[in-house]
């Protein structure tokens, strides 16, 4: 099914902008996409753990987070979520991961 374009007026902006929305949900894309992040979640063991969803969680309950002098604490105010990234960039960090992870070398191709 071909994703639906929306457009999201920033009320709380001045000149009102236009976010545009896209629903990925029922396309073939976000399936492949979802399978692929569950396997590569699974072979991959990211060093960094700790993530909040926002800064609103993050300071409900400050003393449940543990921080020693090993810990960055880093926060993002992301101005364009939906940026190009360069393919074989990604290619060779998700290599370094698969192969940094496992016990045999993998071979990972763009096609």
């Amino acid at each position: 099914m071909t994703p639906k374009l929306n457009a999201l007026i920033k009320t709380h902006k001045e000149d009102k902008p236009i976010r545009p929305e896209i629903n990925n949900i029922r396309a073939q894309s976000y399936k492949l996409a979802k399978y692929l992040n569950k396997r590569l979640n699974q072979l991959i063991k990211l060093p960094y753990t700790y993530a909040t969803k926002n800064s609103k969680v993050a300071a409900q309950d400050p003393n449940n987070i543990q921080i020693n002098n090993q810990h960055k604490i880093t926060t993002l105010d992301i101005k364009y979520i939906y940026v190009n990234q360069p393919t074989q960039n990604i290619m060779n960090v998700t290599k370094f991961w698969l192969n940094k992870n496992s016990n045999q070398n993998i071979t990972v191709k763009q096609t």
